[in-house]
């Protein structure tokens, strides 16, 4: 096992040429922690309490292991080609629920019936056990699965966001039973052009937060113990297609979207910290996740698609890993 792992992470990827120590020196903003192959599209990430980060990727179907410290990857657990890895969520130390789907890349749509949810066991993993990675689920009524937000450890529920359908889910981890939590017209999109409304979710103090991708919309909304509504659903930024994002025990958000990373304040308002719609640095953002450890207490790390749908500058670039000091901006 230990021999294969090693051989993996040779051959799943190359290393980042700007790859930095963390944490930063005080004149840089940015670094890339890991550079994938070409086509790999990192779309989600959980950090674990060690500080290694779960990459989630829709077009390999595989979940990899990044360690942020010393620049090193591996694969985690390879899926069939037709589960392509979206959202990801800690349920309990070290256990982490993964949502699938079998998914077109060029037109965002998912074939019917394709949902599912997984559980991964790192602890398993890490001593080398078998069934690390199991089917939790099957979501057939769930159109298109992304983010995950952990709502109840105690009693393994997690909400889902239904981007396609404009719902999120609640899903029960111990039997894998689901049903609609929250349904809102303003989970929804009038784009036609971007047809995915409910993205990232993240709860905190008894709120959801949430992002519409093709509403260029952050919201909120106050929540029960099980993930019901107790109030409007409201929309409180608006920003260039906003994708999954990270909060601060603060309530300030971290928000990747249109090859930048965006910070909203709890005062309402929005900056723009790294990147931009011309910018190579964060291209084709997707995701973010606050560092958990003392050495990067204040980093960001932000998982891109190396622009597969929508390059730069023409070329297609293999997704990132890329960690942004974010107590720069402090």
């Amino acid at each position: 096992m230990f021999i294969l792992r090693l051989l993996l992470t040779c051959l799943l990827s190359v290393p980042a040429s700007v790859a930095q120590v963390l944490p930063f020196s005080n004149d840089s903003a940015a670094g890339v922690v890991w550079t994938f192959e070409n086509g790999t599209w990192i779309e989600n990430l959980a950090v674990r309490q060690n500080g290694e980060i779960l990459c989630t990727s829709l077009s390999k179907a595989a979940l990899y292991l990044v360690n942020p410290f010393e620049h090193v990857a591996s694969l985690v657990h390879q899926f069939e080609p037709t589960e392509g890895l979206l959202g990801i969520s800690e349920i309990k130390n070290d256990v982490f629920v993964v949502a699938s789907t079998n998914i077109s890349l060029a037109t965002s749509q998912a074939y019917p019936g394709s949902s599912k949810m997984w559980m991964v066991d790192m602890v398993a993993w890490t001593l080398g056990k078998p069934n690390a990675v199991t089917l939790l689920a099957n979501l057939t009524e769930v159109d298109l699965p992304d983010g995950i937000a952990t709502l109840d450890n105690e009693i393994g529920l997690v909400l889902l966001a239904d981007a396609a359908k404009g719902i999120v889910w609640r899903v029960d981890t111990t039997t894998g039973d689901y049903s609609i939590a929250i349904q809102d017209q303003l989970f929804t999109t009038n784009n036609k052009l971007i047809p995915l409304g409910v993205d990232g979710i993240h709860t905190l103090n008894n709120y959801l937060y949430f992002t519409n991708f093709g509403n260029n919309a952050f919201g909120r909304v106050a929540i029960s113990q099980n993930g019901t509504a107790t109030g409007p659903v409201e929309i409180i930024a608006n920003m260039t297609i906003p994708d999954d994002f990270a909060i601060a025990e603060d309530g300030t958000a971290y928000i990747a979207g249109d090859n930048t990373l965006y910070r909203f304040s709890q005062n309402g308002a929005v900056d723009n910290l790294v990147g931009g719609p011309n910018s190579l640095v964060l291209e084709g953002c997707t995701s973010a996740q606050l560092g958990r450890t003392r050495m990067d207490k204040d980093v960001l790390y932000i998982g891109t698609n190396g622009g597969l749908l929508a390059p730069v500058d023409g070329q297609i670039h293999g997704g990132q890993l890329v960690a942004v000091n974010i107590g720069l901006f402090r």
